[in-house]
């Protein structure tokens, strides 16, 4: 999925995200991860792995209990 929708949906996806469920965003260019990082930063979430490859970052991100 791209960057946008996936910042556009941030409060759609953090809601669905049950306690103690985790949420993968993968599949982000590394120069779009901050954008990405910021939006799903105020949702409730925190961010609990983040992994780079050749360009691409994949983000994990964990509601608490």
């Amino acid at each position: 999925i791209l960057a946008r929708p996936l910042v556009s949906l941030a409060p759609e996806i953090a809601k669905l995200v049950a306690k103690g469920g985790r949420v993968i965003l993968s599949g982000l260019l590394t120069h779009q991860e901050p954008q990405v990082r910021a939006a799903y930063a105020g949702q409730g979430l925190h961010l609990v792995q983040r992994r780079r490859l050749n360009g691409w970052s994949t983000l994990v991100y964990a509601r608490q209990p």
